[in-house]
């Protein structure tokens, strides 16, 4: 599990639709989500859960359901003026019951403060300035040891089966659908607008 270096990941990482069937070892997983706790959160409350999933038959369950629930937002078929974008996650939402593993990034509401009171709906997305960096470590961390990942939030229009699945409790709320495996594309460099063009100082859009 050689890694490398930290710019490199950040320069070279990418997402992926299409992943090798090969499983990934307990060691690497580890791992990553060892990078994914030490991320910046509010307060140091620590307020991610992650659930690994790398059941075959849990997979495909899960798979089916975003798969069914993207494939009912956007259409069974790609539209002939469709962007590469759309299709490349409509061919993962046709192979998501096929990928070698899963992680569901969370947010425990209890983990806050106030937590919230017995009966009381959680505000969704109010821990999600820590959940991201967390999720951002994971991503990196997975680009190290040579593993591709997907950031993907389509099951949350059909998260209650995902949580009765996986025994979710209602003050946990997911966030993420995260794919990961070996991928069958290559790592490289990505198209970006450059950090000049997004970039002010003291006032905006003084770009000198």
């Amino acid at each position: 599990m050689d890694d490398i270096g930290l710019f490199e990941a950040i320069y070279s990482q990418r997402q992926f639709v299409r992943y090798k069937p090969d499983p990934i070892p307990r060691e690497a997983i580890e791992k990553i989500l060892d990078a994914a706790v030490r991320a910046p959160n509010g307060g140091n409350r620590q307020p991610w859960e992650f659930i690994v999933v790398t059941d075959r038959e849990l997979v495909r369950k899960i798979g089916e359901i975003y798969r069914d629930v993207w494939l009912g937002t956007f259409g069974p078929s790609s539209p002939p003026d469709e962007s590469r974008v759309y299709r490349a996650a409509r061919q993962l939402a046709h192979h998501m019951p096929d990928v070698p593993a899963m992680i569901l990034a969370c947010a425990d509401h209890t983990a806050g403060s106030p937590p919230p009171k017995p009966g009381e709906p959680i505000v969704r997305n109010r821990y999600g300035s820590s959940i991201w960096l967390a999720v951002q470590n994971l991503f990196l961390a997975a680009r190290a040891l040579g593993l591709g990942t997907r950031l993907t939030t389509a099951h949350l229009r059909n998260e209650e089966p995902i949580k009765t699945l996986l025994g979710i409790p209602e003050h946990v709320e997911t966030m993420a659908l995260i794919p990961i495996g070996y991928p069958e594309g290559k790592f490289g460099a990505t198209t970006r607008r450059s950090a000049s063009e997004v970039t002010s100082y003291n006032r905006y859009g003084n770009r000198k």
